[in-house]
């Protein structure tokens, strides 16, 4: 299962601009920019010193005392300042950083912020909610020339265009540190504008939230808007560096969210902007597309002075495979949703083995022996990718294999349309070390029996969702892998019969082999196969191999693809589709 962290960035990329951030002080904690409250509790000391008075170390008390109410931000800056002028100068000394402060880069932004603002710029982020009034979010953006839109007043939010055409969008939910207007005190805090609250509350309908540096004890109206939100369509994670308190408690389990350990706001968001960086980067077209992949490989191919760049083009190409599946999302938590996280993962493997698969096919109609070697070596190593089951689903955990699957598939279709028997058997008679198990078992196994789909993934029944048009009886492992081949044959002028004969043919001769492999155990009983929805070309393609057979029964057509030892089992065979017919 993967980390929280990890399982959130994937959303982030899997989702772009779905997720809203909530912001709160703990955000800006690194920078040393004091909170509204700190700011407040601050203005009443200068007060009391102004009077001459000692306020102690509750300087709120004193001036409830002293003026029969609470502290208010906006009546001490008028007590402090004559004019918006004045005030704005008291309030920038708290803000921005004096010349001092900017060498020990404090009041600047922070590595959280940083990440944010890269977010935001990619477009992963589209709107931030924060309770904090400084502007190191829109300094970092600005240092990316990003320039959001602010929203930090109700009048703000009347003029504002729909946020889905506003581009980054910040909303600060207590105001901006420039404007006297901001909010600290309880009573404050207690209700916002209509204007801000319908617009909060749109937010919080039509976007998932990750919150952050926000603890939920103080900000009763923004506590209310979460609480009253209708929607649950989308996740709510909210982070914490310790156990949660009971406000955080019941909102979380009220929007049926996530709590998430972390080690603190910079590390977090540095780590998810990495992570959805390098998920972004797994899943970009690699830079040599199929075509011009596929053309460097027949110009390579026939000449030798070419075999180095030939194994360097392949041998990139199957490590930027390799790269991309290691990173996919294996998941196996008993709460998951198979389904879905089934037809995800392998639509996913096969947009990763998009370059590859034909690469594989041409490989197949072309190479010799000594360059399809390479290819032999990278199917075993994809089959024998990790299987680590403990604790999970086995439909998901086989799936790992169906990388292997498509590009021995590939491989071998483009060895029948090639004629290529002699190397086509040699591949499927190959043995494997299936020490992770399959349905019958554990050892060694030939190639073309251990990844065989209908083996590798044990119960495919999924597929039906990636295949709709296949019957309620049919095979639909093996038709998503006909879909998923049959574009990339039309290179080679075959159209859809010509493809049905060539992929049936591979079928039956995978077939052949494992009714031979497997004749002298119990009850045999080959896999499904694809040729059972084409009963009339298996039927044709049984009856020439045998007429072939008996005519030359040792280098006959079907011995050399199915790397057969002994004389085919044709009733066998023949009563195996009869019977799926």
């Amino acid at each position: 299962m993967l980390d929280p962290v990890s399982a959130i960035a994937f959303e982030i990329q899997s989702s772009k601009g779905v997720f809203a951030l909530l912001l709160g002080s703990g955000v800006s904690f690194t920078s040393k920019i004091p909170t509204g409250w700190a700011i407040t509790l601050d203005l009443v000391r200068k007060i009391a010193a102004l009077q001459r008075k000692d306020c102690g170390d509750q300087p709120e008390v004193w001036y409830l005392r002293t003026f029969g109410k609470a502290p208010d931000y906006s009546d001490m800056l008028d007590l402090l300042g004559s004019t918006p002028s004045l005030r704005q100068t008291i309030i920038r000394q708290y803000i921005e950083p004096s010349d001092a402060k900017r060498a020990r880069k404090e009041k600047l932004p922070t590595l959280a912020h940083r990440a944010i603002a890269k977010l935001m710029e990619q477009g992963y982020v589209q709107v931030v909610l924060t309770t904090n009034f400084d502007r190191l979010l829109e300094l970092a953006l600005a240092d990316l020339g990003v320039h959001p839109t602010v929203l930090s007043a109700a009048e703000h939010v009347a003029g504002a265009q729909p946020l889905t055409h506003a581009g980054p969008t910040i909303i600060k939910l207590h105001g901006d540190y420039l404007d006297i207007r901001i909010r600290n005190t309880s009573s404050e805090l207690a209700h916002y504008e209509p204007e801000m609250d319908e617009l909060l509350d749109r937010v919080l309908d039509e976007y998932g939230l990750i919150v952050c540096g926000w603890s939920a004890e103080w900000d009763v109206a923004l506590k209310a808007a979460i609480e009253r939100a209708p929607s649950r369509r989308y996740p709510m994670y909210f982070s914490t560096l310790s156990s949660p308190g009971a406000a955080a408690q019941s909102l979380v389990q009220r929007r049926s969210g996530r709590i998430i350990q972390i080690a603190g706001a910079d590390s977090f968001f540095d780590e998810v902007a990495q992570k959805v960086e390098t998920i972004e980067d797994l899943r970009k077209p690699h830079p040599v597309s199929a075509q011009l992949a596929v053309a460097l490989m027949k110009e390579y191919m026939p000449e030798p002075k070419h075999r180095i760049h030939l194994h360097d083009l392949v041998a990139k190409e199957l490590a930027h495979a390799a790269a991309a599946m290691s990173s996919a999302d294996f998941r196996t938590d008993r709460n998951a949703n198979l389904e879905n996280d089934f037809v995800k993962q392998t639509l996913r493997f096969v947009s990763l083995l998009d370059t590859l698969i034909p690469m594989a096919y041409t490989a197949g109609m072309w190479a010799s022996e000594e360059q399809a070697l390479q290819w032999f070596n990278a199917i075993v190593a994809f089959s024998q990718r990790p299987r680590d089951a403990r604790g999970g689903y086995p439909q998901l955990v086989e799936l790992q294999a169906f990388p292997a699957v498509l590009i021995l598939y590939a491989f071998g279709v483009g060895a029948i349309v090639g004629k290529q028997h002699a190397l086509l058997g040699k591949l499927l008679s190959t043995e494997i070390d299936t020490r992770h198990g399959n349905r019958y078992g554990f050892g060694r196994t030939a190639l073309g029996d251990g990844l065989n789909i209908e083996l590798a993934v044990t119960d495919g029944d999924y597929y039906f969702k990636l295949v709709p048009g296949c019957s309620h009886y049919g095979w639909p492992g093996n038709e998503l892998i006909a879909d998923v081949l049959r574009p990339h044959t039309s290179s080679e002028l075959l159209d859809d019969e010509a493809f049905d004969i060539a992929f049936s043919t591979f079928e039956l001769a995978l077939t052949f082999g494992y009714v031979e492999r497997h004749w002298d155990e119990h009850a045999v009983w080959p896999p499904r196969a694809h040729f059972a929805e084409k009963p009339r070309i298996a039927v044709r393609l049984i009856a020439e191999w045998e007429a072939e057979a008996a005519a030359n029964k040792e280098t006959n057509s079907l011995r050399l693809m199915a790397g057969l030892v002994a004389e085919p089992h044709f009733d066998q065979v023949r009563a195996l589709v009869d019977f799926r017919h």
